[in-house]
């Protein structure tokens, strides 16, 4: 999900995301670690949106 998609929600809706998508990411590092994911790049993927919508969160707050 890319930066302008996010800013889009609401922060409600952020706040609901926010979890899931650190839920996937967990996921997904423990499919790497069994050997079970062959898709390397999307917990990189994962994690820059996590930081995408904390990062958006904190600017609301502002």
């Amino acid at each position: 999900m890319n930066a302008r998609m996010l800013k889009e929600k609401s922060t409600a809706d952020l706040v609901q995301l926010l979890p899931g998508v650190e839920k996937q990411l967990c996921e997904a590092r423990f499919g790497l670690a069994a050997g079970r994911v062959k898709n390397v790049k999307e917990a990189w993927k994962l994690r820059r949106t996590i930081a995408r919508i904390k990062t958006i969160l904190h600017e609301r707050e502002a």
